[in-house]
This record gives structure tokens, sequence and C-alpha cells, in this order.
């Protein structure tokens, strides 16, 4: 009898701790929403989507970055406020995102076009290209949320980003279904509750998606922690290489 109170004693301070830091983490994704939004509108929407999403996940990934340095008892990295560091990488970036969000449009628009003569019938081989489309769409699904965690944590070309996307999205299959899980699972809460997405929109599946891209150890951590205005020293080939490995 006399061992019970101490659990219980370590037991609240806990779970205190748990609710501070989950309601820490809802208020930095409602910001991060409110924010996403202003640089889509600043961008005329068409040309705002790309570098707020970009923007987006460079602030998520920072937040998941110094985590771990902090958890490995590394230097965590200086950082500016988080409307400073969003503006920051979506004037910096605003043309590398385009050229991705331009690339992930196209595929859609290219397998929106399958669907519309495949619809209209090819013959007999008609079910086997539909199906061959339908696999196709939802590899691509789980690239168009892969792409953007892995772009803004190596500063690479597109040709080098798209390579590293396209294998990390089939060597790694399980995290792929998993990423689709996310999406399906949020599209449902949209659709279960509209409330949501004035409230989370694209901030909450997009830190997600990072969350266990990091927690997996797929992406790498730099090779030492630098101040924030230094590029971050990770190698897109070694990881490349890495993923390939069986």
């Amino acid at each position: 009898m006399s061992g019970r109170p101490a659990p219980r004693g370590r037991l609240m301070p806990a779970l205190v701790g748990w609710h501070v830091r989950i309601g820490e983490l809802v208020g930095r994704l409602f910001v991060l929403h409110l924010v996403w939004l202003l640089g889509v509108v600043a961008g005329g929407v068409i040309l705002g989507a790309a570098p707020a999403t970009m923007a987006l996940n460079a602030v998520i990934r920072r937040d998941l970055l110094n985590q771990a340095l902090d958890t490995r008892n590394l230097v965590v990295a200086e950082r500016p406020g988080l409307w400073q560091e969003f503006w920051r990488v979506w004037r910096q970036e605003f043309w590398r995102a385009q050229a991705i969000g331009g690339v992930v449009l196209v595929g859609w628009v290219v397998f929106g076009l399958d669907r519309l003569v495949l619809r209209g019938g090819i013959g007999g081989v008609t079910p086997w290209f539909s199906g061959i489309v339908v696999v196709l769409s939802v590899l691509w699904a789980a690239v168009t949320f892969i792409v953007w965690p892995v772009a803004v944590h190596f500063d690479e070309p597109l040709p080098r980003v798209t390579k590293l996307v396209v294998v990390l999205a089939l060597s790694r299959p399980a995290h792929s279904l998993t990423v689709l899980a996310v999406v399906a699972g949020w599209l449902w809460l949209w659709r279960a509750c509209p409330g949501l997405i004035p409230v989370f929109g694209v901030a909450l599946p997009a830190w997600c998606v990072s969350w266990l891209y990091w927690h997996s150890g797929v992406l790498p951590l730099p090779e030492s922690a630098v101040p924030y205005d230094d590029p971050d020293d990770v190698d897109a080939e070694a990881a490349i290489r890495a993923l390939a490995e069986p």
C-alpha cells in the first residue's frame, strides 16, 4: 500500500506535461495555418500555394529538427520567430517551390487526362490500363505529400529531389501507405467536422507526414548543429544510396 502514492505522484506531472505540449502544438499548428493562408493570398493564390506550402514545411522541419537535436543533447540552432522564419523561406524558395508545385500539378493533369481517355474506352485493354493508372495515381498522391518535407530538408536542385522522393516512396512502402492513411483520415475529418478546415487546414497533415519521416530515421540529421543562417550539412546522394540499400 505504501508504494501506491509514488506512481500517482509521478503520473500527474507527466499527464500535465503531455497536456501542455499538446496545447502548445495545437496552438502552433493553428497559427501556422493562418500564416499559410496569408502566404497563399500573398502570391495571388495560384502563385502563392507552392511557396506557402514550402515555408510551412520548413517551419515544421525546424521544429522537429530542434526537438531531435535537443533529445540527443546537441546544440539547438538559434532561429527567428515563426512569422519571420515563414516569410524568409517564402521569399527565398519562391521559384524553387514553383518548380516543385508545377511538376506535381502536371502529374495530376496527366492522370486526369488518362482517366478521361480510359472512360471513353480503348478496347479490351481498358481495365488493365485503368488499373495501372490507379496504382500510379496512388503513388503520385504519396509523392505529392512526401516531396515538401524532403525538399526543405535537402537544398538540392529539382532533379535530385525528385530522384530522392521516388526512391523514398518505392523503398519505404509502409511509410508511403501511412502517409496515404494520414491524408485519407484527414479528408474524412474534413467531411465529418468541416469546422476543422479553418482551424488547422494543411498544417496538421503536413506535421504528421514530417513527424513520420523524422521519427523513422529516414531523414538524416546534419553532421553538426549549425547556425540557422548556414546550410544544413546533409548529403542527398548519401541519403539516396542508403534508401536504395536492402
